[in-house]
């Protein structure tokens, strides 16, 4: 896509560049001849070249240069430790009321 753009971009500018370079001095009739015509404004014709040079080196500079995509950054959410509390079925308490149970103890979280 950058390259289509960089294309299209080049050829707009190449468009407006050339109608400035195709015209004539204007020949100078009834003013002196060619002499007074060259003298009237034709010191300009350097600036459609420059600009358009410009304009296409910009382009082409832009379109080489690398773009990045931010890095996509995942938080995530913090889920507090379970708490866990040991229950006694023999005596139907938790610890540490009673210090040992005679069947395995049962976690559960509270």
């Amino acid at each position: 896509m950058k390259r289509v753009s960089a294309l299209l971009a080049c050829l707009l500018t190449f468009a407006m560049v050339m109608p400035a370079q195709a015209g004539g001095h204007g020949g100078g009739h009834g003013h002196g001849g060619h002499y007074a015509s060259h003298y009237r404004g034709s010191s300009h014709h350097w600036l459609a070249p420059v600009l358009g040079a410009a304009l296409v080196g910009s382009v082409i500079y832009a379109a080489s240069t690398p773009s990045y995509a931010a890095p996509v950054v995942v938080q995530q959410q913090y889920l507090p430790p379970n708490r866990v509390a040991y229950y006694c079925p023999t005596s139907q308490q938790f610890y540490p009321n009673v210090p040992t149970c005679q069947v395995p103890w049962q976690p559960t979280n509270y």
